[in-house]
């Protein structure tokens, strides 16, 4: 189901009051970064022809963000027959659900972290993406050591080489949710390069 475009607006009316407890924030306590990453060999994808995605990787931003910047996560894909990653950046927040949220079937808790993702990165001079993306949920093990993703249906995504040129991601049932692991920073190292390094001039 896609999320409606007043994306942010409906997570909004969606959560109660912040808990004081936030897995989110506690993988990036003392301001470090944090990487999680799964990679599906052969032999799972012939049991699940269905599967587009082989890798995803997910970055989060530690320390305090910047607020005319957008985002603290990076996502990058990895789908059959395209070796080129594609990317989304987005903000997510830890929060209290009222009830378990309609637009993302998979998901039945009543806490998590929900994300307003970006329709192209923020890393044009001069401008500050505004268009939303798609919706997406975070929900971390309590140890920190993995944590699932819950992805809606269509998500607009980018690759590296035409950041500016969003394209309209749509997934399958069995490209919704994944259970990632936590990872060195290294690994991450080209997904925040490409929702975070600037652009040297405008996206045209």
């Amino acid at each position: 189901m896609r999320v409606p475009a007043i994306w942010s607006v409906v997570l909004s009316a969606a959560l109660a009051s912040p808990v004081s407890a936030d897995p989110l924030s506690d993988l990036t306590k003392g301001g470090s970064d944090a990487c999680f990453r799964r990679a599906y060999d052969a032999a799972h994808l012939r049991k699940i022809p269905g599967q587009q995605v082989t890798t995803m990787t997910v970055w989060i931003k530690g320390g305090p963000l910047d607020s005319n910047r957008g985002g603290n996560i990076g996502l990058a894909l990895i789908r059959r027959g395209d070796p080129q990653p594609l990317f989304l950046s987005g903000d997510c927040s830890w929060g209290n659900f009222k009830s378990p949220p309609s637009w993302m079937p998979s998901f039945r808790k009543n806490a998590g972290a929900g994300c307003v993702t970006l329709a192209v990165p923020d890393v044009f001079p001069n401008v500050s993406s505004a268009e939303e993306g798609g919706g997406i949920i975070l929900d971390p093990a309590p140890d920190g050591r993995t944590m699932m993703v819950h992805l809606d249906d269509s998500q607009v995504m980018v690759k590296r080489a035409k950041r500016g040129d969003a394209m309209n991601i749509k997934l399958g049932a069995d490209d919704r949710v994944f259970r990632l692991a936590r990872t060195d920073l290294l690994t991450c190292g080209f997904v925040k390069d490409a929702v975070t390094t600037m652009e040297t001039e405008p996206a045209r």
